[in-house]
């Protein structure tokens, strides 16, 4: 019959008719023995293959998935980078479209998983810019310190993934996608479309002083820093070029000679300039605000407070430096001078830096190359080597209280507050709880902290002075939600500032002390600060304008430009401004 072999009943019945005529009964066999009794194999060759096939295939895609999944594990801090990232390991599959080559890129990002995981825990971000900014600046010792406590469970994973991949790659595998070359060529220019088109608008948004003269973090390194693992590729590219800039501006600033118009005096005084952080002038009861935040330094006998003091910047990077140097980056022209501690380096004085700021080095910004310059450098954050999140302000004060007792000639001590950043609820001991709410309470710690530098002073008995300012504000209710973060409403900009000056100063310094009170309605910005520290100590070299500061009888008024944080707000004078109804500054 052979018109139904091509079925497979047609097959069946040949078969059957066939082992019949062998001499099989009854449906049985030759011999007679029923089927499961016969030498055929079982599981049938047919099965065995589908298993065998099914295994096979299994394990080599649950292996790529898995990696997939660890790969962008670390780019769950944010949607946008696990986005850029999924979109960049697309363009990577189809462009290889081998499933070799991709297990390959991905094994490096899943063998420092681990690593990434820690990082994010410290930064609140995946490994990129400032990572490589700390790599540059540690030595070998300090690195080991950071890994030496997990290196063992990391060789560990390591080698566990590079076994997998090793084992996997000694068959052939197939392509990633099974699709003609025009299809995986269009689907990969949609994906980096996605990429570059934001990137270019982002770019062309921004005003050519920012794009020229900014951190290289804007645009490109800060479109992929929670894109792991492309964040460490691009925030290589932006810490190399940062650390050209910075080590080229640090060079210069450190080696240039100061040439100061009339002598330093020798007096053995002690000036202190406190940088606060987030810290807004209107949540200060010293300024008329209801709740009782300044409750100590109320009590202060002789304190000024300037009530007009305006910052440029919203965000500490573009703060500090004009409080250190006057260096605005975003004022066309800008360059970086003489900063603070360079000057009295060279005036004689011993000079102090004590931060509660994470460590970076030299490197991380205009700040770290004029922090380096101080004879002694204290961060709260480094223990052993290894930088750790930021504790409680007051671990600075046993740092300050020693080189305040220690001092025999002129000191410079600059002490930088973590004061009320992000998240404020972190930033004060159980004892100021009771203030308000968590800003408030924050704004009640750094108070305290402020006292304390000023009963340091008072017992020294000599010349003394003491500056507080802080670098900005912050949004404490608009457009927040009631959770203070940084923006740039105008409250934001204006920031508190005081001068205490000891009995010894004052008799020394008369009419600077008259002046001081006589200008405590006049307008400042962050760039009087310069100068001001200056005109304490005593000092004044070419090239400084010392007509900005706030102890001078008559002090400049320029225009008080604060920088936005978009191009339609870059330049904004300040005194002629409003916030709009997306609680930002603008123009009147």
């Amino acid at each position: 019959m052979p018109w139904i072999k091509s079925t497979g009943a047609g097959r069946f019945i040949h078969k059957r008719a066939i082992a019949l005529r062998a001499g099989g009964v009854g449906g049985l066999p030759a011999g007679g023995r029923p089927w499961h009794e016969t030498d055929h194999e079982y599981p049938p060759p047919a099965l065995r293959r589908r298993l065998h096939g099914l295994c096979t295939r299994i394990w080599p895609d649950a292996l790529l998935g898995s990696m997939v999944v660890l790969a962008l594990l670390p780019a769950c801090t944010a949607l946008q980078g696990i986005l850029r990232a999924v979109m960049l390991w697309g363009v990577v599959a189809l462009a290889c479209n081998s499933r070799r080559v991709l297990l390959a890129c991905l094994l490096p990002a899943v063998m420092l998983m681990p690593g990434a995981l820690y990082y994010i825990s410290i930064s609140g971000v995946p490994p990129g810019y400032p990572l490589w900014l700390i790599l540059f600046y540690c030595s070998l010792p300090v690195v080991k310190g950071y890994i030496g406590p997990v290196l063992p469970y990391l060789c560990a994973w390591m080698v566990l993934w590079g076994a997998l991949v090793a084992l996997y790659c000694l068959r052939p595998r197939g392509p990633v996608v099974r699709w003609r070359s025009r299809t995986r060529l269009a689907c990969m220019g949609v994906l980096l479309a996605g990429i570059v088109v934001p990137t270019v608008r982002l770019w062309q948004s921004l005003p050519p002083t920012r794009g020229g003269t900014e951190t290289p973090m804007v645009p490109i390194p800060a479109r992929f820093d929670r894109a792991w693992p492309w964040s460490v590729l691009t925030g290589y590219a932006a810490a190399r070029r940062e650390t050209r800039r910075v080590s080229e501006m640090a060079s210069r600033i450190s080696h240039e000679p100061v040439h100061f118009l009339a002598p330093p005096p020798a007096t053995p005084q002690v000036v202190v300039l406190v940088i606060g952080e987030s810290a807004r002038r209107d949540h200060q009861h010293l300024y008329g605000y209801a709740v009782p935040t300044t409750p100590e330094m109320e009590q202060v006998p002789g304190l000024v407070r300037f009530d007009n003091m305006v910052t440029p910047f919203d965000y500490t990077v573009g703060a500090v430096p004009v409080i250190l140097s006057g260096y605005d980056r975003l004022l066309p022209g800008a360059v970086p001078g003489h900063d603070l501690i360079s000057v009295f380096n060279a005036a004689g004085f011993d000079t102090w830096w004590i931060s509660n700021h994470p460590r970076l080095g030299p490197y991380d910004s205009v700040i770290g190359a004029y922090s380096e310059q101080a004879h002694h450098i204290a961060y709260t954050t480094v223990h052993g080597g290894i930088m750790s999140s930021p504790v409680l302000d007051e671990r600075m004060l046993p740092v300050l209280d020693g080189a305040i007792a220690g001092a025999r000639g002129p000191v410079l001590i600059v002490l930088h507050l973590f004061g009320s950043h992000e998240n404020a609820a972190d930033r004060y001991p159980a004892a100021f709880s009771h203030v308000g709410t968590p800003y408030d309470n924050s704004i009640a710690y750094t108070d305290h902290m402020l006292a304390h530098v000023q009963a340091g002073l008072a017992a020294h008995g000599g010349p003394a002075v003491m500056f507080y300012v802080s670098d900005h504000g912050v949004r404490v209710s608009e457009c927040t939600a009631g959770i203070p973060a940084h923006g740039d409403v105008r409250a934001a900009y204006a920031v508190p500032f005081y001068f205490w000056a000891s009995p010894a100063w004052q008799a020394a310094r008369p009419r600077a002390m008259q002046a001081a009170r006589d200008n405590t309605h006049v307008p400042f910005t962050l760039a009087a600060m310069p100068a001001s520290v200056l005109d304490a100590a005593g000092l004044d070299y070419q090239g400084a304008d010392m007509g900005l500061s706030a102890l001078s009888a008559h002090p400049d008024r320029p225009r008080r430009i604060v920088h936005g944080d978009s191009a339609a707000n870059q330049s904004v004078d300040y005194d002629h401004s409003h916030d709009d109804g997306r609680c930002h500054i603008t123009r009147d």
